[in-house]
């Protein structure tokens, strides 16, 4: 259950969507390889081809975090790139360098571990190896490839002396002061656990509206046009004047019991009512694919009242009562908790920046120290009980901590510097046409 934003992605998250993203760059340069193609520059003897550069464009596309500027902009920006590799590949094979069968392989090897490893498991891995057509033999060929390109430009770099650079401990050091509130900050992180009271309604509530939608079905199961019933009894404001209609709905972003009633539909069929967080709902549907469907509704509300409200929160207190007297708050959750997403995992919810938690969450976990529960917290979903299991306050990183990063940092962008001036010397003396 969603309750919080910002929820960081564990480490295997995030490297799976790297993993992922590398994934997607190979199948694309694989299967482009098939496709009618044409030339889009013209570097010494070698040549760019359209599916070349679309492809490092894709790739730059789902990298990026940010607008990266008009499309035909950002086409060149990539064409130069890839100019530069050829520049760089061409001068190496007038230098004579070459890398070595045991030096490429023993790189593939590693690469190809390393992306083993972002994924949760081999399966997984391999999974998404089928569903992106690939096999782990045509992975291995195109990393092949794109690594002997890398190792001969950094070989040619080497000897031509463009990576003997030294970064001083004064200059790392007077980076790190004028810079240091935005490259050594460490937002503050929780993981946290939570037991969930929802607001219910009372028994003769719910039997009430249970009996009105059970009319209206009735309504309609004698004839009643849908959309007039619908007009006339649903209390769903936003729909009720439009038939009902809630337009596309895909399978697993519904409630479990509405999902598996809809899909079980054929088009034109009217289901009975279905209990869903919403109230009673009456669906009829219009169509239906493999993983969607559309659907109107019409929609019997169960009322909730000041004296459900109290009831939750009581029985929210009861429970924090439990758990300030030494009661286990996992046990608890999995007794008590009405969220079935955690409260199998006793309650737990993950990890989050906290600056990213909304309210009413944010302001709470804040005061909140490692260990401690909160008052009863009454949010849409109902009342909780938060329990901070680990914090990590914001900090600063030390300049001893960061000191490695900076130098690698300045050490690229002054290399990135000396490669500019260099390339700029080899394409003065190399043909280079664009054609795109």
């Amino acid at each position: 259950m969603k309750f919080l934003v910002n929820r960081l992605t564990r480490r295997s998250g995030l490297a799976l969507i790297g993993g992922q993203i590398w994934l997607l760059l190979l199948m694309r340069n694989l299967c482009s390889a098939g496709t009618a193609d044409r030339i889009v520059a013209l570097v010494g003897d070698d040549v760019i081809l359209y599916s070349e550069l679309k492809t490092a464009t894709d790739f730059l596309k789902l990298k990026a975090f940010a607008e990266l500027g008009p499309e035909s902009v950002l086409t060149q920006q990539v064409l130069d790139r890839l100019i530069e590799d050829r520049l760089i590949l061409e001068e190496a094979k007038k230098e004579t360098i070459s890398v070595t069968k045991s030096e490429l392989e023993n790189e593939v090897e590693a690469n190809i571990r390393a992306l083993i490893a972002q994924f949760p498991s081999r399966a997984e891995f391999e999974k998404a190896l089928a569903e992106e057509g690939l096999t782990e033999r045509t992975l291995r060929e195109r990393y092949r490839e794109e690594t002997k390109k890398r190792l001969i430009a950094q070989k040619l770099l080497a000897k031509k002396g463009l990576t003997t650079i030294y970064i001083s401990p004064s200059e790392a050091k007077k980076f790190y002061q004028e810079k240091k509130d935005s490259i050594a900050l460490v937002p503050g992180i929780v993981t946290l656990a939570h037991i969930l009271f929802r607001i219910l309604p009372s028994p003769k509530a719910e039997s009430s509206a249970l009996i009105r939608s059970l009319e209206v079905y009735d309504i309609l199961l004698r004839g009643g046009d849908f959309d007039e019933v619908c007009r006339s009894f649903s209390e769903d404001d936003r729909t009720k004047n439009r038939g009902g209609f809630l337009g596309e709905l895909k399978r697993g972003e519904l409630f479990a019991t509405v999902e598996s009633v809809l899909f079980l539909l054929k088009p034109g069929d009217i289901s009975p009512p279905v209990r869903s967080p919403a109230g009673y709902q009456i669906f009829q549907l219009l169509s239906k694919t493999k993983n969607s469907v559309k659907a109107n509704h019409i929609l019997i509300k169960v009322p909730i009242t000041r004296a459900d409200t109290v009831r939750a929160q009581k029985r929210a207190n009861e429970v924090r009562n439990k758990l300030l007297a030494g009661a286990d708050f996992d046990s608890l959750a999995r007794i008590y908790s009405d969220d079935p997403e955690t409260k199998d995992q006793g309650g737990f919810l993950g990890q989050f920046l906290i600056k990213g938690l909304i309210p009413p969450f944010g302001p709470v976990v804040t005061k909140l120290k490692d260990g401690e529960i909160s008052e009863p917290t009454l949010s849409e979903h109902g009342f909780h009980i938060v329990k901070v299991l680990e914090k990590q306050e914001e900090r600063i990183l030390s300049f001893e901590e960061m000191q490695d990063r900076i130098r690698n940092y300045l050490y690229q962008e002054r290399l990135a510097q000396r490669l500019k001036d260099y390339l700029d010397r080899i394409a003065t003396r190399t043909f280079i046409a664009k054609k795109l």
